[in-house]
């Protein structure tokens, strides 16, 4: 980060996206409700310890769950005694403070006269490649997700009458009891010819025998989460026209691993599945990419998809 300050003559970094700035601040917690990060901004210099900006509200669990020592508080209460009565009035005293006369932050910021805002994506791309004990969160985040699909294909095959809403309840009743801090977005379970929409809203559908259930989902652990999807069948048999279909989603998956190598261009990892599916005369119904990042955000940068280089 701050061999970027120095490239770029800036003075501090400015973080404002949540997932920034909780890597920034060494942050444990998951996104919490609602789904935003405590700290309203995080402030690097290019000497000396980061600082956190964040409401009087949301201090203590700041200080509790995040590495960042200096906290500056701020409250649209006058009774709280702030020092400030909003987040972009603390960083402005903070930029003043510091004299400040040019930022590089991940977002649009429009902050006082004589500060030059520099849009900058390094974050993101110190982000995307994970410390050893970030790959350590997510690989015991993924295995809570693999007891949950575990769990969720036992419970569709033999559910057979229960709701898309009873199901995913289950699910995440199960991943709770693990301990798991909280799923990583609200469950999704679709059944029958709700299961060709992969991002449909669980309903009232009662599951039937023969159905296609697609189940996804995933946990935080630690601050980092996973995202796994998985296809099950009622009654645990799946019809021959599922199982040509099934085969090949599953040989366009395994297409796309194979190309999955060092120094391979994302599209092209996405179009060795996608073609394939183009071939086979379904393409028309991949209506989204092959795979995506994830780490303190359910999807971080790169993505597998096309047009992604």
């Amino acid at each position: 980060m701050r061999r970027a300050l120095r490239d770029a003559d800036a003075d501090a970094f400015v973080a404002v996206g949540a997932g920034n700035t909780r890597w920034l601040a060494s942050a444990e917690s998951p996104p919490g409700s609602p789904p935003s990060s405590t700290l309203n901004y995080v402030f690097v210099p290019q000497r000396g310890a980061p600082i956190g900006i964040t409401s009087s509200l949301e201090g203590h669990r700041c200080r509790k769950e995040a590495g960042v020592r200096d906290l500056r508080l701020w409250s649209g209460y006058p009774d709280v005694g702030a020092e400030h009565a909003s987040a972009k009035a603390a960083l402005k005293a903070l930029l003043e403070e510091r004299e400040v006369g040019c930022v590089l932050s991940d977002a649009a910021l429009r902050l006082q006269r004589g500060v030059a805002v520099e849009r900058s994506t390094v974050v993101r791309d110190l982000r995307a490649r994970k410390a050893p004990d970030e790959q350590e969160r997510i690989r015991v985040a993924v295995r809570h997700a693999d007891a949950g699909q575990r769990f969720a294909r036992e419970l569709c095959e033999a559910g057979a009458g229960l709701t898309e809403f009873e199901v995913a309840a289950e699910i995440d009743y199960f991943l709770r009891r693990r301990g798991v801090q909280e799923t990583s977005f609200t469950t999704i379970v679709a059944s029958g010819p709700n299961a060709a929409f992969s991002h449909h809203s669980p309903g009232r559908r009662r599951l039937r025998d023969g159905d296609s259930v697609i189940c996804d989902f995933g946990a935080f652990w630690k601050g980092y989460c996973s995202d796994i999807t998985r296809t099950y069948f009622v009654g645990g048999s799946p019809a021959p026209k599922w199982r040509k279909r099934y085969a090949l989603v599953l040989e366009a998956n395994e297409r796309s691993r194979a190309a999955l190598q060092h120094g391979a261009v994302a599209q092209d990892v996405d179009g060795a599945g996608r073609n394939f599916l183009g071939r086979s005369g379904v393409g028309n119904r991949f209506v989204h990419g092959t795979g995506h990042g994830f780490g303190l955000e359910v999807h971080e940068w790169p993505s597998l998809t096309y047009g992604q280089k």
